[in-house]
């Protein structure tokens, strides 16, 4: 402890028995105070890094589970459950730890209404991460300085920028590892970056709060560079929302991808401790466009326009240099060239695998699924993918799809591979309810529902003569008929997937929950994209 002698105008320390000048004991204190931060920085680092890393390996883990130990326990029950169905017999109970996962899963599934809620579980993890920043902003006194908080504030926005990148890859660098939809990247990536955004422009006005930035821009460059790199982010956050995304969608695709990584070399020199994330994000980045350089396929496509403002893009599997292979539920991102070359839109093949074209319905509404409406006949089309993993319905007595508008380019396919390939290994197909819901039957006039010739049973429900159907009802009532054909065993698989505007999403999802929390054995499954 250092005692002021104003008669001297000097500090005396007792630990040191030294004496020492204002400017002198000024430059302690901040070295004290900058070895505290280090000491914190690198407990911060090790903690933080460690959580990030369990929190991905339990998600590649947990699809590990899904598609490898859940698919052979599916089997394993399938191959006990009759082929036909009956009545006869007492179910087999469930034991005490499936029939809490099921009430777990339920809960974790339900999504209640709201334009912005999410499932539980999907707002469970946005929470204990929102949570876990929060944590560490106020942990150890984080607070007890405003130079401090501002500190922690930068440090904890740029550890969360790899994980940023690596989210808003659009090949998805996690897909294989974790069987994460597009649209739950995208949720991940828009709160992480919000995360990273407001971070970034509190720790710029804390500073501005310990030094004036007049001042600061004059001491240094690290305030310039850090402050050019802060206006970035706060451009994407603005340009993000809601009703300016929706009416400049264009524009906020070149702002959003540009304006992330222009940042990087600013960041990289702001600080020291900032240039291990740059450099991780940079080779993210680099990664991502050399990937979708690799995967990249140009060939001609034919738009046809359809009834409703529907476009079918019909693209040859063939380019100059490759094939296109794919499986039902994978997507692939496009660019036409004469439209907008170098905007990539994501769309799920519409056409089953082995086909002689790459198929895409696509709605036109704005943009460039407008300009591609309006310009009827063929394209040069830049194809980046397939992306994404199919899902998996082995095992299953019954499966439901539920189709809204151009919602039918997963369903659609899907229907006629689960049955192609059950009857190419010998196996009966499970039964398939197929419901595609549609403002008027023009809609569909392009679609072979033809249920004898592939063995679905095929549904189109046009909301101009019947009104909105009650899909929630619907789901259950469909997946339920068929386990009471089993005498209302429990053990019995049954799935549900969907496609379509998210109320349609949302009802069937909650569907799927309702029978869970019945303790029934139900799969759910749903693609969508959006931002």
């Amino acid at each position: 402890m250092a005692v002021y002698d104003s008669s001297s105008n000097s500090y005396y320390d007792e630990y040191s028995n030294m004496t020492y000048s204002p400017g002198e004991w000024a430059a302690i204190q901040q070295e004290e105070f900058d070895e505290r931060g280090r000491e914190w920085s690198r407990k911060f680092y090790l903690s933080y890094n460690i959580i990030v890393v369990a929190f991905f390996l339990t998600a590649v883990l947990a699809h590990f589970y899904t598609v490898q130990f859940k698919k052979t326990v599916r089997r394993s029950l399938s191959e006990k459950t009759p082929l036909i169905p009956t009545s006869s017999g007492a179910p087999k109970p469930l034991s005490l730890p499936v029939r809490y996962y099921r009430k777990i899963s339920s809960t974790l599934l339900y999504q209640p209404a709201g334009r912005y809620a999410e499932s539980y579980g999907t707002m469970t993890i946005i929470a204990l991460y929102l949570g876990l920043n929060i944590l560490y902003v106020f942990v150890h006194g984080g607070a007890s300085s405003t130079q401090i908080f501002a500190n922690r504030t930068g440090l904890i926005s740029i550890v969360n920028m790899p994980i940023l990148f690596l989210l808003g890859s659009k090949t998805g660098l996690l897909v294989d590892w974790t069987g994460w939809s597009h649209e739950g990247y995208i949720i991940l990536h828009k709160h992480v970056g919000r995360v990273v955004t407001i971070l970034a422009i509190i720790h710029v006005f804390a500073y501005c709060a310990v030094i004036p930035i007049n001042q600061r821009v004059l001491l240094n460059n690290e305030a310039i560079v850090g402050l050019i790199a802060t206006t970035c982010f706060g451009i994407i956050l603005a340009s993000s929302l809601a009703p300016l995304r929706a009416r400049l969608y264009e524009i906020f695709l070149y702002i959003h991808v540009w304006f992330l990584v222009l940042p990087l070399p600013f960041l990289f020199f702001h600080w020291v401790r900032t240039k291990p994330y740059v450099i991780t994000c940079a080779a993210i980045f680099a990664w991502d466009r050399l990937s979708r350089f690799r995967n990249v396929h140009h060939v001609v496509g034919t738009s046809t326009n359809l009834s409703g403002d529907t476009v079918k893009l019909c693209m040859n599997i063939k380019s100059s240099f490759s094939e296109i292979h794919w499986t039902t539920g994978q997507y692939v991102y496009i660019a036409i060239a004469n439209l907008a070359r170098w905007q990539y839109h994501p769309f799920t093949i519409a056409s089953p695998p082995g086909a002689d074209t790459l198929d895409l319905i696509i709605r036109a509404r704005k943009g460039f699924s407008r300009s591609l409406f309006n310009s009827e006949g063929e394209h040069l089309v830049a194809v980046h993918g397939p992306y994404g993993a199919k899902h998996n319905f082995d095992g299953c007595r019954k499966v439901v799809l539920i189709a809204g508008g151009a919602g039918v380019s997963y369903t659609y396919p899907e229907a006629i591979e689960i049955v192609r390939t059950h009857q190419a290994i010998g196996e009966i197909a499970p039964e398939i309810d197929f419901l595609w819901v549609v403002p008027d039957n023009s809609f569909a006039t392009w679609a072979d529902l033809d249920s004898e010739k592939y063995g679905v049973n095929f549904k189109l429900w046009c909301t101009k003569e019947k009104g909105r159907p009650d899909i929630r009802k619907y789901v259950r009532e469909s997946l339920k008929e068929c386990i009471d054909q089993y005498g209302g065993d429990k053990n019995v698989a049954v799935a549900a997937a969907v496609c379509g505007p998210g109320a349609i999403v949302r009802e069937t999802r909650n569907a799927c929950s309702d029978l869970l929390w019945e303790e029934y054995n139900v799969d759910f499954h749903a693609e969508s994209f959006g931002w």
